[in-house]
């Protein structure tokens, strides 16, 4: 039996197909599943109507062409501009509509004020866009679905037509004149038709947008005369579905439902966040699996699954739950190609950003690298708008003295690269053709030595970059395409009109979808996709009510006075009103919902507002009652006197009784403590007996203060100094505490860190990392910057308020240069663990060294780990300066000596993302905003070694001599140690070097 069949998106089709495939045990023949465009532009061709269709860009490219002919506020369009968007997107849909030019006109002069000049526009920008179709014998889309059907009634066939014997019409709602011809042609010849309406047939005012559709179905009486013709309705009531699931169903489309008995089918989550929300879908998944439910039954449902598929994925990959989402990267935000549009918005002169961006970069072959090459350009002062990166560095060496050579030839070199940067993109900056600009900028890629560059990397990596490379040239030759479509093939283009245009190509353009489970898959889908659709479990993510259901697009042309003004005049339902496109919405809000037959789950987050009240009520009906919001986290007990007295402030500027004496009193008796363990020691040292603040304390008096699971920092805190470890142990004084005036170097930390988790982590779920380093991406990061910063002053960790103040723009310059050193030094590889936690109370099971009663966990938090399909990278951030001793502690001789923190981070990070071949690590300096030289290697070589048994040594070897009480003073460091108060090492050595 031939089968085709028709779906509304390509994503659908290719699933179709997929299943179509297993479900024949691997034998397909031809192409079974298809949309309405795939299959017009082969039975336009088949029909020999040589006439090319526009793609999207070439239709963008009209758009804007048309718009300037309108004039007004359309006259200086580009195609990369908004609002030109919006007009191909408005003229669009009146040629979907099949609306003539003349008939906006007419309407428009029904109309009044600024109503009647946005619609004249309009008519006149579409008048435009008829006649560069016919003077030029070109196809739009709405042209080739009207070819298309004229071509199917006069018995043109292509593979996928011929010889149907089965037409299946799947997850429409409405069609469009074009598309409703050419159903009718393609049914008129198949041996059987079967429509699946997504509409609730016991509920038809819920889905009035789908109604219009069944009713011309019903109505085709003489096909279902002639053949077999079958229409199938869903509705709510459906006996497959869970009573609870249809009880929400029919009361999201208006129905009366009641609670039914027994276990609901159906839960409410409420999420503190974007990796919250993704956690708790994957839960939800792996609870349902447990109980049964195969993974390709179970659909997760998004409003915007672009830009929540990333998260998606690394939750359900930590989960262990294979998730397929079905889209690739978008071209625009693969490092190589920011990189080449970098420089050709360089190639008119190199801003000092992008001199550093480009002169940094390891994809351009420019020489010999220049180290550090930002402090450079700094200590040249080049500045923008007085004069170029290179003639300021030029100046700066010629005005050193006879001492600084090596200076001198330091800015030399960056000079010279940034002269052979400047060279190869020269070409780039003269006015030429479209096709003389694509055979420029395929001539830069070669001669640049990006693509040899590019294949140099890891496989994976390398494939990447090939492939969006050539995804970029193919982009601008379908530009060049477009131009000679509309007759302007051989007119001369600037660089940024042709800039204008290319842009466009890349913002629609993406990476083929990597490969990725399918058969035992969760599948991610939008909401456009989620009609027809139909399994046993269903996750709909993002329920608030601004995102649910989707709402409308603004529409800054062709708003509602002028549809309701089209419409009357036709006498029609010519374009969407928005009455029908709020229809569409909640149909396709109560298809999603009806996905799930026997389970489903609604979740979203708490700071994008209310639950939508569309869900609510159906959850009502099924016998949910909605969280109130997420569960709060505990409230930790103060951490330091000066955090009590704050606490104290906090409470007491609410209105509420309190006395600080108790912080007071704390500080009193830390006090007196420090006095005991020195008359404890000297009257140790008196007796010439071991006592803890002597060098060894009783195991039974030690062990309740020795932690279950150990942290890295306690063991490297035992191998610089014991005895300090034993003073944070055993006895509990407080640490060094901040002047008072100034914001406490933890404090700064934890809030560096807390912003950097929230700016990577919300790039990474939307897949924009790395970051450009542009103007948008510092507004970002200072926007989060100033959001965790609120934070901490309402909880008075950041100081004085004058003295914060001034304070708070360095930590913000600090965070802005962060910034931009992550887009300079981006190799490829995307963060996929934060704020990473093992062991303790974080729900992942410590690391364990040894066996029996000797073996020791460790617990820990990493702060990030940056990943490929190849290599991982475990960055630690540091609030602080290069030094010697940072250094060494990304040496592997260190490792398990002084060096505890990088091998067991390593060990983690290799455990939660097995498979990698090769493991590093690095230091990312925050004060210097760069990275150190990482520490890498292989992960076999590595498990065998300093990771493995050498590690577990030594990590035995110090709980053990803790674990026996042995706590000598013998430092190796006495740098910002918290107890010199308590401490003599010092004293002690000068009294033996004095005896020497």
């Amino acid at each position: 039996m031939s089968l085709l069949c028709l779906v509304p998106t390509a994503l659908r089709a290719s699933r179709v197909t997929r299943r179509l495939f297993e479900a024949q045990e691997g034998v397909l023949f031809g192409r079974p599943a298809t949309t309405f465009d795939a299959l017009a532009a082969g039975l336009v061709a088949a029909s020999g109507d040589r006439r090319p269709i526009l793609g999207p860009v070439g239709e963008r490219l009209l758009a804007a062409e048309a718009g300037r002919a309108a004039g007004g506020r359309l006259g200086a369009l580009s195609p990369a501009d908004g609002l030109a968007a919006s007009l191909h997107a408005a003229l669009g849909e009146l040629r979907r509509g099949e609306v003539a030019a003349a008939d906006v006109l007419a309407a428009a002069r029904t109309l009044d004020g600024a109503a009647r000049a946005r619609l004249t526009s309009l008519g006149t920008a579409l008048g435009a866009w008829e006649r560069v179709l016919e003077e030029r014998g070109l196809l739009d889309r709405a042209g080739a679905l009207r070819a298309a059907a004229d071509a199917a009634r006069r018995r043109v066939t292509v593979p996928e037509t011929a010889d149907v014997s089965l037409l299946l019409l799947d997850g429409f709602a409405a069609l469009g004149p074009a598309e409703w011809e050419l159903f009718g042609a393609l049914a008129a010849r198949a041996g059987a038709v079967r429509v699946h309406l997504p509409h609730l047939s016991d509920l038809p005012a819920a889905t009035a947008a789908a109604e219009p559709l069944a009713r011309r179905l019903e109505s085709l009486h003489e096909l279902a005369a002639a053949r077999s013709f079958e229409l199938h309705l869903d509705g709510a009531g459906d006996p497959s579905r869970a009573p609870h699931v249809a009880a929400l169903l029919t009361a999201m489309a208006g129905g009366e439902a009641r609670p039914p008995p027994g276990e609901a089918s159906v839960r409410a989550i409420c999420a503190s966040g974007e990796g919250a929300e993704a956690r708790a879908v994957a839960a939800v998944a792996a609870e349902w699996i447990e109980r049964g439910m195969p993974p390709d039954e179970i659909r997760v449902i998004s409003p915007s699954p672009a830009g929540d598929a990333a998260r998606l994925s690394r939750a359900f990959a930590e989960a262990g739950i294979p998730l397929a989402v079905g889209r690739g990267t978008p071209l625009a935000a693969v490092p190589v190609v920011r990189l080449l549009r970098d420089a050709l918005g360089a190639a008119g002169g190199a801003s000092r950003r992008a001199a550093e961006r480009l002169g940094s970069s390891a994809y351009l072959s420019l020489g010999d690298p220049v180290e550090r090459l930002p402090a450079l350009l700094e200590r040249a002062g080049a500045l923008d708008g007085r004069a170029g990166p290179v003639e300021a560095l030029r100046r700066g060496a010629g005005a050193l003295g006879a001492g600084g050579g090596r200076e001198r030839a330091g800015l030399g070199r960056a000079a010279d690269r940034l002269e052979r940067l400047r060279a190869l993109l020269a070409p780039l900056d003269e006015p030429a053709t479209a096709r003389r600009h694509a055979a420029r900028l395929a001539a830069f890629v070669d001669s640049a030595g990006i693509r040899r560059r590019a294949g140099r990397a890891e496989p994976a990596l390398a494939a990447r970059d090939l492939a969006a490379l050539g995804r970029v040239l193919d982009a601008a030759e379908e530009v060049a395409r477009a131009q000679a479509h509309l007759g302007r093939g051989g007119d001369t283009l600037s660089r940024a009109e042709w800039l204008s245009a290319l842009d466009t190509a890349l913002g629609a353009a993406s990476l083929p979808p990597a490969e990725e489970p399918f058969g035992g898959a969760v599948e991610l889908l939008g909401l456009e996709d989620a009609p027809g659709e139909t399994a046993r479990g269903a996750i709909l993510v993002g329920c608030s009510r601004a995102r649910f259901p989707a709402p409308a697009p603004p529409e800054p042309l062709l708003r509602e006075p002028e549809r309701q003004a089209l419409c009357a005049h036709l006498r029609r339902q010519a374009v969407a009103t928005s009455a029908s496109r709020r229809a569409e919405g909640r149909h396709r809000a109560l298809c999603a919902a009806g996905v799930g037959r026997e389970a489903l789950a609604v979740a979203w987050r708490a700071e994008d507002g209310p639950l939508a009240p569309l869900v609510e009520q159906g959850l009502a009906a099924a016998g949910v009652a909605p969280p109130d919001g997420p569960a709060p986290e505990p409230a930790g007990r103060p951490r330091s006197p000066r955090e009590a007295l704050r606490a104290a402030a906090r409470w007491s500027r609410a209105g509420g009784s309190s006395d600080p004496a108790d912080a007071l009193d704390e500080r009193l008796r830390s006090a007196f403590a420090r006095g005991r363990i020195e008359a404890e020691r000297r009257a140790a040292i008196d007796r010439r007996e071991p006592a803890g603040h002597a060098g060894v304390a009783p195991p039974a008096d030690l062990a309740p203060c020795l932690p279950a699971e150990w942290t890295p920092t306690q063991l490297e805190e035992y191998a610089r100094c014991p005895y300090r470890l034993f003073l944070s142990l055993g006895v509990g004084l407080p640490r060094r505490e901040a002047a008072g005036v100034d914001i406490d170097l933890r404090d700064e930390g934890s809030l560096l860190h807390a912003a950097l988790e929230r700016f990577v982590g919300e790039r990474v779920a939307r897949g924009a990392w790395p970051p450009t380093g542009g103007d948008a991406d510092r507004e970002e990061a200072l926007a989060v910057a100033r959001e965790i910063f609120a934070g901490f002053e309402r909880a008075g960790r950041t100081g004085d308020p004058a003295v914060w103040r001034a304070r708070r723009r360095a930590v913000e310059a600090r965070l802005l240069r962060w910034v931009e050193a992550e887009a300079r030094d981006a190799d490829g590889c995307v963060p996929r663990l934060l704020e990473h936690r093992f062991g303790g109370d974080s729900g992942r099971p410590p690391l364990r060294f040894g066996e029996g009663s000797a073996v020791v966990a460790v617990q820990g938090r990493i702060d990030r780990v940056d990943a490929d399909g190849r290599r991982l990278l475990v960055i630690d951030y540091k609030n602080s300066r290069a030094s010697k001793d940072r250094r060494a502690l990304l040496d592997p001789e260190a490792f398990g000596v002084t060096s505890f923190q990088i091998p067991v981070y390593l060990a983690a990070a290799a455990r939660e993302l097995p498979g990698r071949e090769a493991l590093g690590a690095t230091l990312a300096l925050l004060r210097d905003a760069e990275r150190l030289e990482p520490f890498t290697g292989d992960a076999t070589e590595l498990a065998a070694g300093p990771l493995g048994p050498a590690l577990e040594r030594s990590i035995l070897g110090v709980v053990e001599q803790a674990r026996a009480g042995r706590f000598p003073i013998v430092s190796r460091d006495c740098d910002h140690c918290d107890w010199g108060a308590v401490c003599r090492a010092q004293g002690v050595a000068e009294v033996e070097e004095g005896e020497d």
